[in-house]
């Protein structure tokens, strides 16, 4: 009976020996930490477009790159070419007057071409505070600011500051399926207290700015701090932790930093800050690179559409998502969650899932290599041919799509062009094609697009200048001032849209003016605008005036990146030696904000 037992003790003991090591087996191993060098460069192509709110195009945004900077153009479209930056966050920075300044980080490859699309916040101010007592403003959202008593200074110079506190605050919610991220900053990673990168499994963001009556930026003083409550959406509500780190974005190296921690108080996390930038509430998670291609049946890429990666069995709103844009050969690469079964979604610009594909994750980086997907309804194709205005093949230009979420840049070859993406369902674009060459465009067609293929047919890229031109004569002698020799933009002087002013450069801003003026009287289409100063180096002193308003009269008034149109003709006097002088000038100019 004994040796009966000792056996069926030693089967047990094999048996638990066994089961130890199927768990020594299929034990989680986290991967190694990164420490990320921001010292390692690459020379990469940006393009991408930018959006406000409402998904409209944000033209004349000025983008930053590296050391380059661009403009926008009236689609909200740029592309910055060869550009040195870091290999493992190379930043992206937008700035609009009337928006909070905008971040993208990509992953870029050298030689190769990153996509994004940015949509920026716009500046709402919540309410005023007094600097030296302090108080608390509330957001529609309910997040909130708390600042302390004389805890205010200049951001630039430190002083103290003893005005009122002007708060611009937006709450960003991780968990919107519409805005696909593309108002939140970074890639969704950030570095810890030890310096490692993580991987953020966000539940709430917010950004905040301060700034005095005068517009100059203001900060929290060191010493002090404020409290700030980001509310947690209500499908993250029950998983949400009891405490959790916040993460500071920081804004010159595109990554987010941990900095502090918040409490679950309701509805939302309350913590503390000592400095104003977008903060979010999150876990650091460890993460593994992904990279993918992702074609259609036919085997073309997908280029610059949404894919993001979720946890398998939630929800995909759940906020814990990444998300990213196919390159112009379907390449995507980014950072996902070690260690966990997740699902790829390629999206519509309607965030609606067109394929999917689930995967899992261990401590290691992980390429899928091609995903072919059966797109169905959410798939089409546009072609057609392009002529110029000489019913020659358009030899350099490109066809422009927008509105109805399907911004694209698509090249003319040889007079010819052809396109694979995505869109919502029988979608209204609006279609333009461009002659760069000739410096021609068409006037906008718009084109409901169906699943397949949508023939175009023989476009003409004629009958609109993209070029903006100021012509003037002064004393009998004509001067034209014509782009693409010259910049020349307009722009409106204030907020409440009183003035415009009318801007050439021969090079950079102030420099080299060769003319400029403003004029009152809004927007309408009429002759109820006036000016009385000219800068222009046509008069001996560089500036000529009225002693009473000028009429001015405007024939169009176009949107930001449309053309601002008009004419006007007078006697003025030299402002140096008051000679008499004859100036007459006729202007079309492209509205720059």
């Amino acid at each position: 009976m004994r040796s009966l037992h000792f056996f069926l003790l030693l089967c047990v003991l094999l048996l638990f020996n066994a089961c130890r090591k199927d768990a020594v087996d299929k034990e989680i191993v986290d991967p190694d930490p990164v420490t990320p060098d921001l010292g390692v460069k690459v020379t990469s192509t940006i393009t991408g477009f930018v959006v406000d709110e409402t998904n409209s195009p944000v033209g004349w945004a000025t983008v930053n790159v590296g050391d380059k900077y661009i403009k926008t153009d009236e689609y909200g479209y740029f592309k910055i070419a060869n550009v040195s930056v870091a290999q493992i966050a190379g930043l992206i920075k937008v700035t609009k007057s009337g928006y909070i300044d905008g971040y993208k980080t990509v992953m870029p490859s050298a030689n190769k071409e990153s996509f994004v699309r940015i949509k920026l916040v716009p500046k709402k101010e919540i309410g005023t505070v007094e600097a030296v007592s302090g108080g608390t403003v509330t957001t529609t959202d309910g997040g909130k600011i708390t600042l302390p008593e004389n805890g205010v200074v200049n951001a630039l110079s430190g002083a103290i500051y003893s005005g009122n506190v002007h708060i611009t605050a937006s709450w960003l919610n991780p968990a919107s399926t519409e805005d696909l991220q593309m108002n939140i900053p970074g890639d969704a990673r950030g570095t810890d207290s030890s310096g490692y990168l993580k991987a953020l499994k966000a539940y709430s963001t917010i950004a905040v700015e301060l700034t005095a009556d005068n517009g100059q930026l203001l900060q929290i003083a060191d010493g002090k701090s404020a409290t700030i409550s980001l509310p947690i959406p209500s499908g993250l509500s029950a998983e949400a932790p009891a405490t959790i780190d916040l993460w500071r974005f920081d804004t010159t190296t595109g990554l987010w930093k941990k900095e502090g921690s918040a409490t679950k108080t309701g509805d939302a996390y309350v913590g503390t800050v000592s400095h104003f930038s977008f903060w979010e509430a999150a876990e650091g998670v460890s993460f593994v690179n992904l990279s993918v291609r992702v074609v259609d049946a036919s085997s073309q890429p997908l280029a610059n559409v949404p894919v993001s990666i979720n946890i398998a069995g939630l929800p995909k709103n759940a906020g814990h998502g990444r998300l990213g844009f196919t390159d112009a050969n379907g390449y995507i690469s980014g950072a996902v969650f070690a260690n966990r079964d997740l699902v790829l979604d390629i999206l519509t610009p309607c965030a609606i899932s067109a394929y999917s594909h689930d995967f899992s994750t261990t401590s290691v980086d992980l390429d899928l290599g091609t995903l072919t997907g059966n797109l169905g309804q959410s798939q089409v194709t546009i072609s057609g041919t392009v002529s110029n205005c000489e019913n020659q093949p358009v030899a350099s230009g490109h066809v422009q799509t927008y509105d109805g979420g399907f911004y694209n840049r698509i090249a003319i070859s040889n007079g010819n062009f052809t396109y694979t993406g995505l869109a919502c369902t029988n979608t209204d674009v609006n279609v333009v094609v461009v002659d760069n060459a000739n410096y021609q465009q068409n006037t906008p067609k718009t084109v409901t697009l169906h699943s397949g293929v949508n023939n175009l047919g023989a476009l003409t890229a004629c009958g609109t200048s993209t070029l903006g031109v100021i012509t003037y004569t002064y004393d009998g002698i004509t001067t034209t001032i014509a782009e693409p020799t010259d910049t020349i933009g307009a722009y409106l002087a204030t907020p409440q849209n009183i003035w415009t002013q009318i801007v050439t450069l021969s090079d950079g801003v102030n420099n080299s003016q060769k003319m400029s003026f403003q004029f009152d009287g809004g927007t309408a289409l009429n002759s109820q605008h006036a000016i009385t100063d000219v800068f222009c180096n046509a008069f001996p002193s560089g500036r000529g005036y009225w002693a009473t308003p000028i009429q001015l009269t405007i024939t169009e008034y176009g949107k930001v990146g449309g053309f601002i149109s008009g004419n006007f003709s007078s006697q003025m006097l030299d402002f140096g030696d008051n000679s008499l002088h004859t100036l007459s000038c006729t202007f079309r100019v492209r509205r720059n904000n």
